[in-house]
């Protein structure tokens, strides 16, 4: 019958749309949205890393004075969580990053002076400021450390270029460099006149840039160097006393080193292998903070 018709219409109607409502469309997959997603989860997990290394690390050179006072243990256990910092680093090119200008306090090195914050027996804070429109680099040491109180700096200026892989030469042996921080130890025992150039600490910072020869005809393999290295050149050192020039140093030219941007951070760290040639065995480490 008519209504009999009816009735199984409806009940049919009825059930297609239940099932219906439970029928599930196929995904379509965008593998390019996929692999954005994974990539920001990564530097995410990354930065919260790079975080805790960075607080780890702070740690650890509070108790340094900025590398003045440190064990052999201390000092290979704050190389490590550096190293492990270094290999996180967010920028493939880090010298060539406008985030590298500007001026940064040392919060730690294993430089000789004055780039350890110390001139003779006077301990300061050593910042380095750079001019990347200019192409300077400049170590600038005051004691006690706020600049605008300081009554001894010293300032050494260089200008820089993107390093070519061509190693520098260096005849100083690691005993000539011993002798040179144990005499500048030495000085800290002795009374020493600011107003002498001839003064042994003086001599001791002089020689730390002195080389016999400049470059050596052995290359290093990869390709672009400069993305991470600058050849740092070193032009004159100025000591002052309440701002009065004391000394005024001309170096030779080709006296240069080789500067490793090894990190660089949008939250104002950076770190820096400096060294005599360019090998990483003769490098000395900067941790920095940018300087507000």
């Amino acid at each position: 019958s008519m209504m009999k018709r009816l009735t199984l219409f409806v009940l049919s109607l009825g059930k297609f749309l239940f099932v219906q409502s439970f029928t599930f469309t196929p995904l379509i997959v965008n593998n390019s949205l996929i692999s954005s997603a994974r990539r920001s989860a990564s530097l995410h997990m990354s930065a919260d890393i790079g975080a805790d290394l960075k607080a780890q690390i702070v740690d650890e050179i509070k108790d340094t004075k900025r590398g003045l006072s440190v064990t052999n243990e201390k000092k290979s256990q704050i190389n490590s969580l550096v190293q492990e910092l270094e290999s996180r680093c967010p920028f493939p090119e880090p010298a060539r990053s406008p985030l590298m200008g500007g001026r940064w306090i040392v919060d730690y090195t294993t430089a000789p002076p004055p780039s350890n914050g110390k001139l003779g027996p006077f301990e300061g804070i050593a910042r380095q400021i750079i001019d990347l429109d200019a192409g300077t680099y400049t170590n600038y040491l005051s004691v006690p450390g706020d600049i605008e109180k300081e009554w001894l700096s010293a300032r050494l200026e260089a200008s820089f270029e993107e390093w070519d892989g061509v190693l520098l030469e260096d005849d100083r042996s690691l005993s000539d460099e011993s002798k040179i921080e144990q005499s500048s130890s030495l000085q800290e025992e002795a009374s020493v006149s600011v107003g002498t150039p001839e003064s042994n600490w003086f001599d001791s910072i002089i020689s730390i840039f002195n080389t016999d020869s400049n470059k050596s005809n052995t290359p290093l393999l990869s390709p672009d160097y400069g993305k991470e290295n600058w050849k740092v050149d070193f032009k004159t050192l100025t000591i002052k006393v309440f701002g009065f020039p004391l000394v005024q140093q001309k170096f030779d030219e080709g006296t240069s080193r080789v500067w490793k941007m090894s990190y660089l951070d949008g939250d104002g760290t950076r770190i820096v292998r400096a060294g005599r040639t360019g090998k990483d065995d003769d490098a000395m480490l900067f941790y920095m903070s940018r300087d507000n």
